[in-house]
């Protein structure tokens, strides 16, 4: 079949990104052009086609197309629940909470959990979502020792593979492991450095989470 992940309908996006407000229904229209021709592929071929769509995890998007439409023509939502911090940001933080933290943040907080509930309040079904789950973290460098790096300023950041995690920092006597207790995701924390990651512990979790909405599955990018 086919997955469109358009980065972003209306606004937002790389920048020289052309955005216009008639593309929350030109979304529309082009996914039902799109299902249209996978109808009749399979018509003639007597295959079925899968219509998916990448979509960001928070209320601004639902705001960028027409939920409900949507819904009504993919077989799947794949919800792009990570990146909800990274070097973008000012501070350090936790890539993909499950739930969000109660605690202070010099920034903006959301959780894994409050997106798949703004999901389901725009009604998209449940059984057409898929919760995105990170195979990867990132490190933010030269950050506080308070709080462990946690919400601290850094001079630089990136994404790291869970091989090179494994390989040279989970297991480094150098670096301690945390789990949030709240948003139920690991970190680690030494050298001045700050990891956000994902381990078996925080994905079980979340497959916990996505068997409680009785949501399609779990998806990893």
């Amino acid at each position: 079949g086919v997955d469109l992940d358009w980065e972003y309908p209306v606004s937002g996006g790389k920048d020289g990104n052309v955005n216009r407000p008639e593309d929350q229904k030109n979304f529309t229209l082009l996914l039902r052009a799109v299902r249209d021709q996978l109808n009749r592929q399979g018509e003639a071929d007597g295959h079925s086609y899968l219509l998916t769509i990448a979509a960001a995890a928070n209320s601004g998007y639902l705001k960028k197309i027409e939920p409900e439409k949507a819904a009504g023509i993919v077989d799947f939502v794949f919800l792009m629940s990570y990146d909800y911090h990274g070097p973008w940001d000012s501070y350090a933080d936790l890539n993909a909470p499950l739930y969000m933290p109660s605690e202070w943040s010099p920034q903006y907080k959301n959780s894994v959990d409050d997106s798949i509930q703004t999901y389901l309040r725009a009604g998209i079904p449940a059984g057409k979502i898929v919760m995105g789950v990170p195979l990867y973290g990132y490190l933010y460098e030269q950050v506080s020792e308070a709080g462990y790096g946690l919400y601290s300023q850094f001079s630089a950041a990136k994404s790291i593979s869970y091989d090179a995690l494994k390989s040279q920092y989970i297991h480094h006597p150098g670096y301690r492991q945390l789990y949030h207790a709240e948003a139920r995701v690991p970190y680690l924390y030494g050298e001045h450095t700050f990891i956000t990651y994902e381990n078996a512990k925080s994905v079980s979790e979340k497959a916990r989470l996505a068997a409680r909405y009785q949501l399609a599955g779990i998806g990893f990018w």
